[in-house]
């Protein structure tokens, strides 16, 4: 399952796989030593309590580290082999798979749902299409019961099928938090000439070929993964803040359904993999997961400058202005202007990021070939985390200096 991975792993687990030192690459490691410092006055603060983080430059890691703790009420120190949660990160594995399908011919961005789901053609959702779904503009409700993640995929989309069209307000994108890739995963499932389960196929179709051999969606066939897990829940509290009971209910659905959504636990260097797969067009180590040509579309905005609902009142109550979604087929992109943006104000405008609750992030940085993840152990608020991630992404891409 590794092929010819070898991650390094230091005795106390804080450092791990290292390819070239930062001025090898162009890059100023006194940059890197904020990034510890920071994350390490987090800490100190209460505001999270752990991070793993992977930087590489040119496909080169600089930086493969565990700061702070995986378990800070029972002493376990944070290692770079930990497996977390990575929330909403799912929805951009989701969508490799779904990116997968339109490579090989099994369905195209334009297709209507109905084509594959006909239950779902009802309730004025009859012209709702795979593009619809991957950039959160399906009319799809944006939060659902706990209750419907829990009954499995296949349970939840048949709930979803019955559900009215809910159009967005004008010039705003309403974030379908588990609605838009569950029907999205199902429609893969649906297509899949094997007829494998969705944890099957994810595994199969992109983990497996990327060597993410500590990733999974669910447990169900990894419990070897589940030993290894850090704890999910809040640090942060205010309006935009979950409970840490809710945030465990959700960790715990996903370790026992396929929740393709938020379901998916992996490592901060199997991230990385993941997204050194989309910066290198496609392919990584010889095996080619995706075409340039459906990266592109990917990476192309598909909410013009509509702005991002799920911060909309966060933002207003904070005295911030609301900022615009610029959603690609489910990759965030930083396109043009200054505001708050977790993958930092100073990326280049082609960059783009997966991200999930509570500051788990994946960004690629094309124009200055840049590659960089952060896990989180202990989560802080929607906003706080986001202007966090900011904080980290900015200090990664202003280490680049040649």
């Amino acid at each position: 399952m590794n092929g010819n991975l070898s991650i390094t792993v230091s005795e106390d687990g804080a450092k791990g796989r290292v390819d070239a030192r930062p001025a090898d690459v162009g890059m100023d490691e006194s940059k890197l030593e904020w990034i510890r410092t920071h994350i390490r006055k987090d800490i100190e603060d209460g505001v999270s309590d752990g991070s793993i983080i992977v930087v590489a430059r040119h496909g080169q890691v600089v930086m493969h580290e565990a700061i702070g703790f995986s378990d800070r009420p029972n002493g376990r120190k944070a290692r770079v082999d930990d497996v977390l949660p990575v929330m909403s990160i799912a929805k951009q594995h989701t969508a490799a798979l779904a990116l997968k399908w339109i490579d090989n011919g099994h369905f195209a961005i334009t297709s209507r749902v109905a084509e594959f789901i006909p239950e779902f053609g009802q309730k004025g959702k009859e012209h709702v299409t795979v593009r619809d779904l991957m950039s959160h503009q399906a009319g799809l409700p944006m939060q659902h019961p706990f209750e419907h993640f829990g009954a499995g995929n296949e349970k939840y989309v048949e709930i979803l099928c019955e559900t009215p069209y809910d159009p967005a307000p004008a010039g705003v994108v309403i974030y379908h938090a588990g609605a838009a890739h569950a029907v999205l995963g199902e429609i893969v499932r649906r297509c899949d000439p094997k007829n494998r389960p969705l944890r099957k196929i994810m595994y199969e179709e992109i983990y497996e070929p990327l060597g993410m051999a500590d990733t999974a969606l669910s447990f169900l066939d990894r419990p070897d993964l589940q030993a290894r897990t850090t704890p999910a829940f809040m640090r942060g509290k205010g309006k935009d803040a979950l409970s840490s009971e809710d945030v465990q209910r959700v960790a715990d659905i996903a370790a026992r359904v396929e929740f393709c959504a938020g379901g998916v636990f992996s490592t901060a260097y199997d991230e990385f993999r993941f997204a050194e797969m989309f910066r290198r067009g496609g392919a990584l180590d010889g095996n080619r997961v995706l075409s340039p040509a459906v990266i592109a579309a990917a990476t192309t905005n598909q909410t013009g400058n509509k702005i991002h609902g799920l911060f909309k009142d966060v933002c207003e109550n904070a005295h911030m202005e609301p900022f615009p979604a610029y959603l690609g087929l489910s990759l965030y992109l930083r396109g043009e202007g200054t505001f708050v943006t977790n993958m930092g104000t100073l990326m280049s405008s082609s960059g783009f990021s997966g991200s999930g609750f509570g500051g788990q992030i994946f960004a690629v940085d094309p124009e200055r070939d840049l590659t960089f993840v952060q896990l989180v152990v202990g989560f802080p608020t929607l906003l706080k985390s986001r202007i966090r991630s900011q904080r980290f992404s900015d200090l990664v891409i202003s280490s680049v200096i040649n």
